[in-house]
């Protein structure tokens, strides 16, 4: 099953993007997986509110498969233990899942449209994290799930 994580804007933090590289090669190792990075039309065509949730939601959806389960990060959305979320992963897999696609919106949130049509919508817990930390967080999970899925020992 491939992964595709699609995210609004550059992660600027070297250290964060240190990190990412770093757990984007362990998964490479467990699942094809593709990062889509999506312009920040916050910053590049000065767009706000609606109009700019929208545009990147146009954006996000050109980037994902139309037939890919889609999984949002909102912090409203379901929380999963990790050997729950590695369950839910496997479900989908056995299911006949060719791709699952995360997606992570900008500083401003993510278009309702996905929400509303997304398979999961995902929280990472109560607490608030930036974006670029979320991004971090996610692929560690996803990591976790697949080598619990693998009993890969990472995840005691």
């Amino acid at each position: 099953m491939r992964i595709k994580v699609c995210w609004v804007g550059k992660t600027q933090s070297a250290p964060l993007k240190s990190m990412i590289s770093d757990y984007l090669d362990r998964l490479s190792h467990l699942s094809p997986i593709e990062i889509v990075e999506v312009p920040d039309l916050s910053k590049r065509r000065g767009l706000r509110g609606a109009v700019l949730l929208a545009a990147e939601g146009a954006e996000i959806a050109r980037a994902i498969a139309t037939d890919c389960r889609k999984v949002v990060l909102d912090e409203c959305g379901t929380q999963f233990s990790s050997e729950e979320f590695a369950r839910w992963i496997e479900a989908g897999r056995v299911q006949g899942t060719r791709e699952i696609a995360f997606i992570i919106g900008g500083p401003a949130g993510l278009d309702r449209v996905f929400s509303q049509h997304a398979h999961l919508s995902l929280s990472l817990g109560k607490m608030t994290w930036t974006h670029e930390m979320v991004r971090v967080l996610l692929l560690e999970q996803v990591y976790r799930a697949l080598s619990i899925l693998r009993n890969i020992p990472y995840h005691k």
